[in-house]
């Protein structure tokens, strides 16, 4: 970061999902491993480099996210022994976990809380069973997409409700956390969730070794906390727990013939960092354990650990990105020696602001830096990876904008392409806010320096992912 040229690679964040990659518990899907080979292999004939992400949000799509597969949520909701929620169904509504004490947690951090919302009819009285449609056990519809496919999930997992944390506050999240980072300790949950993940990490690192220009593999996107409401007997353990399972899984890892010499990328507990939020900090107080850390530095030394981390400034981030950075660069030599540093996410309204940062973020001394997100958007005329049949969109699209309410008019016949198969995508968990030619913007460092002066003046006066990466160390290639 001291001003002088270096050479940087255009690189690209993709996301693998698990639950697209295993449909069912048994065996990797053939179509879905071609298609990713087919795509890395594109995204090699022009020169573009990859990191191979494990996406998540919400875990699952039978509480309203995606990543996980449905059928690792039905496990945990099978074998529950204490009446806990782990799906959304007519047994177990969507609810959050608030209590007086999380509510004035979260006041403390600037949170607002939350509420769950549920389709009504043109008389406002609640939809007689919200969370049938797509559910588990229910016969109505395949339980894969009641993320896109129940009306009142969508109310709860839209952009809009995304942004205000819904889906993180429930007790299907929090439960699903707290037990899939522990997975690896009981036997069961071993074999059904565990065993599996690993499986589909091990994959991904073998699509390393046929693709130079991939760079790493991501383990896990933006993990939430879990086991609230119980605060201090389960909460607090999470980034001991979340560790925890990191290490597991690079010791698996570690000990498979022939050896894994793919870089293995990993995000701390909400993609934040230790400090980006003092009081967060001081609720996550379990430390990384000592298993785990030897596991860390093992794979450190052998060049093949980063650490990755999201920049969104306000729950999670009270700093600048400056201070970001320092603290990333302190968190990587607490886990190892050279561990390189990565901006996987960010946002920001615009193009240029989006190349801006890029550049700040690596003359900084970011090895790799990301954004949220690139779509094209000339195909699908929608703000991210999601198109909408005409018919929808001359109807005023899914949702009121005004009201945030399902717009009747257009929600059956997108209902119909869900269930009939011909849907593409969704917006939902945050999927908006796309734009294209970033890169073209990247401004030399005498225009940045120009513009972040007139930007500090003005404030004075008076928010796939693409990115450039400095190449980290990679073994073996």
């Amino acid at each position: 970061a001291n001003g002088s040229p270096r050479k940087v690679l255009p690189v690209v964040r993709l996301g693998a999902l698990f639950e697209a990659a295993m449909p069912e518990r048994t065996e990797i899907d053939e179509d879905w491993a071609t298609k990713l080979e087919d795509v890395v292999a594109a995204f090699a004939a022009e020169g573009v480099y990859v990191f191979l992400d494990i996406h998540q949000d919400a875990f699952s799509t039978t509480n309203g996210g995606e990543g996980l597969p449905w059928w690792m949520a039905a496990h945990m909701q099978a074998t529950a022994t204490g009446g806990e929620s782990y799906i959304v169904s007519p047994k177990h509504p969507m609810k959050l976990f608030v209590t007086e004490a999380t509510t004035l947690m979260l006041q403390e951090m600037g949170v607002p809380v939350p509420s769950v919302q549920i389709v009504t009819d043109e008389n406002g009285a609640n939809h007689e069973d919200p969370w049938r449609a797509f559910s588990v056990g229910s016969k109505d519809g395949n339980p894969r997409l009641m993320n896109l496919g129940n009306p009142s999930v969508r109310l709860n997992n839209n952009d809009h409700a995304w942004g205000q944390g819904t889906l993180l506050f429930t007790m299907q999240v929090q439960n699903f956390a707290y037990r899939f980072y522990r997975s690896y300790l009981h036997a069961s949950d071993r074999t059904h969730l565990f065993d599996p993940y690993v499986t589909f990490v091990l994959h991904l690192c073998r699509v390393w070794e046929r693709h130079p220009n991939v760079v790493a593999v991501e383990l896990f996107n933006e993990p939430p906390a879990g086991g609230l409401p119980n605060l201090f007997g389960k909460a607090v353990n999470t980034r001991h727990d979340l560790f925890g399972f990191y290490g597991e899984v690079l010791r698996v890892l570690g000990d498979v013939t022939p050896a894994v010499r793919a870089p293995i990328a990993i995000e701390d507990v909400f993609g934040t960092l230790q400090d980006a939020n003092p009081t967060l900090t001081s609720v996550l107080i379990e430390s990384v354990p000592a298993a785990a850390a030897s596991q860390l530095r093992k794979w450190a030394s052998q060049g093949q650990l980063v650490l990755s981390f999201h920049f969104y400034p306000g729950f999670a981030t009270t700093v600048d990105l400056p201070s970001m950075v320092k603290l990333a660069k302190t968190e990587a030599a607490k886990l190892g020696d050279g561990v390189p540093i990565w901006l996987s996410e960010y946002f920001e309204g615009s193009a240029q602001d989006l190349a801006d940062k890029l550049a700040s973020a690596t003359e900084l001394g970011c090895n790799a830096a990301t954004f949220w997100q690139y779509a094209n958007i000339n195909y699908t005329h929608a703000q991210g990876w999601f198109k909408y049949d005409p018919e929808i969109v001359a109807k005023g699209g899914l949702f009121d904008s005004l009201t945030n309410k399902i717009n009747a008019a257009a929600w059956p016949a997108y209902a119909q392409t869900v269930r009939d198969g011909t849907f593409w995508g969704g917006q939902i968990t945050g999927g908006g806010g796309a734009q294209m030619d970033v890169l073209q913007l990247v401004p030399s460092l005498s225009t940045l320096s120009s513009r972040t002066t007139l930007k500090a003046a003005a404030a004075a006066a008076a928010a796939p992912q693409f990115g450039y990466f400095r190449k980290p160390r990679v073994p073996g290639r």
